[in-house]
């Protein structure tokens, strides 16, 4: 049965049920109506990213130890994980972190099982003292959906009962929270102060000390008693259940723990800080649970907020939500439905415009609600979300819902207009161009099948939500033009019109004719049209978007070398007090910052109705910067992976730092390269004891003894939990004085042992000395790396531009044996996302050419509708060069959309031909009449779809709210449309009649070379 045939039947099943019918759409909309409501709303669709990250907690040790007994083991262990893409491993003074980078598609939990076996596996050659070893993995789903920032001129340093009991829990107790993290703040710990002295004096040990108070504080089920009559829990209590109990704790007969410790409540060390708006601040991160409601959660959560601002507890502190995701939802719903409202609304009128009929208008309208809801129901039902991905699916389809139904409804208008009646005009109409229809719906779903089915990178993950809402829109729009839109134009036939066939000759008509009189003019014009390429191909850079499209800019301090918290505090209060005097030149709207004692970032929070561009605000602030002593700011991405980076390898780190102080000179002698840096971390000094062993060993001491001293001293040890305050349990730590964790001279006076009455301090037995030392070192692919980042001003400097430049310049430079370079972030990330859309585009090519052949029965006939595509590409350039934008991501994502759009004007146009010439008409007036017929279709459907992407093209909706903009996308469809309906109305005939002459002309040369072979065969 052929295409034509299914769909007259499909319609002469709606005009013989039309109650059936009728309630089978309205049973779609009730459904559609419902899933709407049922649908997870979300900002990304919930996906596995394909990272997996191995962190050992090693805290005051130094990096090359780290990576000699934790990194290297590990790494061996884990790089025989099958399927490995890329291995960093990142080795500090506090831990040792291995992230394992994997393609896209991969099961990240059946791998994350296998690294915990491997790790499992080598822990007996990991230190004695690893506590613990870490396998995470992160899924689109984990990222917080509310951050809020809490900050006071009070000081907050013992607000941490206050925040946890009336803030965090508050709101972790709303419907829809999974989890509430509080951070910056720390509850205050239980201290036992231990008396060197003391303990030399009795003859005590602060391990032999440590491991009495660990027997002593335990819990513990022995067992059952059971009976005939009773089962009874024995219990053993032996939990230190006040501070008091601690201090009474019997060391000998005589003597009690406080009479040689303190035993006090105290706050933790700060290790960082964080400043809002010039003041102190604290931070909490709010989590949703995976199936709820993103913005009713949000909604939720700050009503919570909002309550606890009025309590009286809370005056004088400020509570900012830093980023709410739900926000950035809500901005992109809003922008999108207003976007689509107004298309719609364009849209409709340009159809009455052409129909000139308002009961017509409103029946192919009609199929746009239907489908949409059609739409939402079989995504609820497939198990996607409702997020901005699908959301931006669905509103790309908008435009495209009406081609069917103006196919259909056209063509039944003509048969009407031919005189036939109400049931065989529609029947015949729906014939007539069924298979039109059904090849343009599945042009347009197959382009994203290699997206689907193809390789796996984030770009094609992210689509494929796009790709399922455009398709099953798509197809519900198909399903209603064969079906509904038959039967409502059957019984409003009348109202529709019957207006007789006008004959007069168009203009359209009369450029055919010329165009089929003067063939090799129309080639020239198309060559020349293909030719203008060459004009945009070179304007248009194929750079990604300047970052700061979401609002934001990260200024990284780059400190000299690592100070004390307080010094670096000091520092960052210093650029701070220059952002907030020049708040409204910059047009800043908050400043956030973080910083510990050898790090710092703020994160400036810009006003999003700015009229200056974000390069030319980052370039006034570089230029009146204040001199700074502990730092070099510069601005970055907030650790992330963006912009322009050079990747240094080899085997020592000292000397990739030199390589990479001699490539930072070079580079920035290119113009455009701004914020120059390395991963260098800032300086850092180890305080280095020698235990001489033989001094050590004549007082009777081991040189692990004296170690075990020194690092109760420094560090203290961790004990089990006190629990027996209200409030929780408190961490219960053991440790020395106070002044030996910061003093040096405290420190060397350590008392170590006693001889004769007399204390030995630990100088005694130690010498001391002060060396610099790595921050950090990194490996990437179990090589020694380091990395030099900078920023990209792409008003002076496109992305390819610099590579270029930057290949040329650094392949002058003589590395070392065994040290190469490689280009990395943006460059590595814009060629992936290229190769993966270029070849997923081509193959979206030969799938619409694979449909066409099959349902046209013919390899020859698609070439002529597969021409247009070219023209199309010709309009994008030419659309994105006049709007000023580039060819990023979007852009291609516009132009993959684009292919299966603009064979549809073709598949018309030679369907209609095909149609004629079954009936008997010459060639020239098939392709004539055949064309001229199906103009004005082609136009309202052309009209509809760019219309409907107007608002997106030249407004600034953005994925999120605050991600990437559509307008690239919108512009490339725009521009690739238009030009190819203005070229495939006379270029799809005019190859269309070229390729018959040729093939003819290819029988004929055949027949006649036959022929002569018979010829020849009878003469022999």
């Amino acid at each position: 049965m052929s295409a034509a045939e299914i769909g007259a039947s499909l319609a002469r099943l709606a005009l013989k049920r039309p109650v059936t019918i009728c309630m089978l759409f309205i049973s779609m909309l009730l459904l559609g109506a419902i899933s709407s409501r049922l649908l997870p709303l979300e900002k990304f669709p919930g996906i596995e990213i394909p990272e997996m990250v191995v962190t050992v907690p090693y805290p005051n040790s130094s990096p090359a130890e780290v990576e000699r007994l934790i990194t290297r083991p590990l790494e061996e262990a884990l790089a025989t994980i099958t399927d490995i893409k890329r291995m960093r491993s990142f080795s500090t003074s506090d831990n040792a972190q291995v992230v394992l980078q994997f393609e896209w598609g991969e099961d990240i939990n059946s791998k994350s099982i296998e690294a915990r076996e491997k790790v499992d596996g080598i822990k007996h050659l990991l230190p004695d003292d690893v506590e613990r070893i870490q396998v995470m993995q992160f899924n689109t789903e984990d990222m917080p959906v509310f951050q809020l920032r809490i900050s006071s001129q009070r000081d907050l340093n013992n607000a941490y009962d206050l925040l946890d009991r009336s803030l965090r829990r508050p709101i972790e107790r709303v419907d829809g929270v999974s989890q509430v993290t509080l951070y910056g703040v720390e509850k205050q710990q239980i201290v036992i102060r231990l008396d060197q002295a003391k303990l030399l004096q009795h003859r005590l040990s602060a391990a032999a000390i440590t491991a009495r108070l660990r027997a002593a504080n335990f819990s513990l089920t022995a067992g059952y008693i059971e009976n005939e009559n009773e089962r009874i829990l024995v219990n053993p209590v032996g939990e230190f259940q006040s501070e008091y109990e601690i201090r009474q704790f019997p060391i000998t007969s005589q003597l009690k723990l406080g009479d040689i410790a303190t035993v006090q409540r105290e706050m933790p060390r700060k290790t960082d800080g964080r400043h809002l708006d010039q003041v102190y601040a604290i931070g909490m991160d709010v989590f949703k649970e995976s199936s709820q409601n993103l913005v009713e959660v949000s909604d939720r959560v700050r009503a919570v907020v909002d309550e606890i601002r009025n309590d009286p507890q809370f005056d004088g502190i400020n509570l900012f939500v830093m980023d709410d995701t739900a926000a950035s939802v809500k901005t992109s719903l809003h922008d999108l439905l207003l976007a689509g409202l107004i298309g719609a609304g364009l849209s409709f009128i340009v159809l009455f415009l052409f129909l000139r009929n308002i009961v017509t208008t409103l029946v192919v309208v009609l199929s746009v609600p239907i489908a949409i809801c059609i739409a939402l129901g079989g995504m609820y039902f497939l198990g996607y979300s409702l997020n901005v991905l699908s959301l931006m699916g669905l509103m790309l389809a908008i435009g495209m819902l009406v081609d069917n139904a103006v196919v259909i409804t056209e063509s039944i208008q003509y048969e009407v207009e031919q005189g036939l009646q109400s049931e065989q005009a529609t029947l015949q109409g729906v014939g007539n161009v069924s298979l039109a229809v059904l090849a343009g719906t599945l042009t347009t779903a197959i382009v994203f099948l290699p997206n689907i089915f193809g390789k796996k990178i984030d770009i094609t993950i992210f689509l494929e939500h796009t790709a399922v809402a455009i398709c099953l829109s798509l197809l519900a729009s198909l399903l209603i033009a064969q079906t509904l839109i038959p039967l409502l134009a059957s019984k409003l036939t009348k109202v529709m019109g019957s207006k007789k066939p006008q004959h007069r000759p168009s203009r359209y008509r009369k450029a055919l004719q010329w165009s089929w009189r003067h063939p090799r003019w129309t080639g020239l014009f198309a060559f020349l049209i293909l030719a203008t390429i060459v004009i945009p191909l070179g304007a248009v850079s194929g750079d990604q978007q300047d970052e700061g499209f979401n609002d934001r800019l990260f200024l990284n301090y780059n400190l000299h070398q690592q100070y004390s918290l307080a010094e670096v505090e000091a520092e960052v209060a210093r650029m701070e007090e220059f952002l907030y005097a020049n708040q409204d030149a910059f047009y800043i709207d908050a400043v956030y910052s973080y910083y510990t004692p050898n790090y710092a970032i703020s994160t400036l929070l810009m006003k999003p109705d700015r009229p200056v561009k974000m390069s030319e605000l980052m370039n006034q602030m570089r230029e009146q910067f204040p001199k700074m002593l502990r730092s070099e700011p510069q601005f970055g991405w907030g650790g992330g992976g963006e912009g322009v980076r050079i990747t240094l390898n080899g085997q020592s780190t000292e000397v990739l730092q030199e390589l990479s102080a001699r490539f930072i000179p070079l580079l920035a002698s290119i113009e455009g390269l701004n914020d120059l840096r390395s991963e260098t971390d800032a300086g850092q000094f180890e305080y280095l004891v020698t235990i001489d062993r033989e001094r050590a060993h004549n007082l009777g001491l081991s040189s692990a003894a004296v170690a075990q001293q020194l690092a109760t001293a420094l560090r203290g040890n961790r004990l089990r939990s006190f629990r027996g305050d209200l409030n929780g349990e408190v961490p219960l730590r053991i440790a020395f004085d106070k002044d030996l964790e910061t003093s040096l001279e405290a420190l060397q006076n350590l008392p170590i042992s006693q001889v004769d009455g007399r204390t030995v301090p630990l100088a005694a037995v130690a010498d001391f000395r002060i060396e610099p030392r790595l921050g950090a070192i990194r490996r990437l692919d179990r090589r020694t790396s380091l990395a030099i980042q900078a920023n990209l001003n792409s008003d002076e400097l496109t992305l390819d531009q610099a590579r270029e430049q930057i290949t040329t310049l650094l392949n002058q430079v003589t590395l070392p044996d065994g040290y190469t370079w490689s280009l990395d972030g943006s460059f590595q990330r814009q060629q992936e996302a290229e190769n993966v859309m270029l070849v997923n585009t081509l193959l979206a090519v030969v799938m619409i050419y694979i449909v066409m052949a099959a349902l046209f029965e013919s390899v020859l006939l698609p070439t002529s509708v597969i021409t247009s595509l070219l023209f199309s590409i010709v309009g994008v350039f030419w659309a994105l060069m006049l709007t000023g934008q580039s060819m990023d991501v979007m852009a291609m994502i516009g132009i993959l959309i684009l292919m299966g759009i603009v064979v549809n004007n073709g598949i018309v146009l030679v369907d209609r031909i095909n149609q004629l010439l079954a009936a008997g008409h010459s060639l020239e007036e098939a392709v004539i009449e055949g064309s001229v017929s199906r103009l004005r279709p082609i136009l309202m459907t052309v009209a509809t779809t760019v219309l409907g992407l107007v608002p997106l093209a030249f407004g600034t909706t953005q994925i999120g709210g605050d991600g990437p903009p559509y307008a690239p996308m919108a512009i490339s469809i725009i521009g690739g449309l238009l030009l190819s309906t203005l070229t495939s109305l006379f270029l799809v005939p005019y190859v269309y009649a070229r390729l018959l002459w040729w093939r003819e002309r290819w029988h004929a040369l055949k027949a006649r070379a036959r022929g002569m072979v018979d010829r020849i065969g009878l003469v022999k």
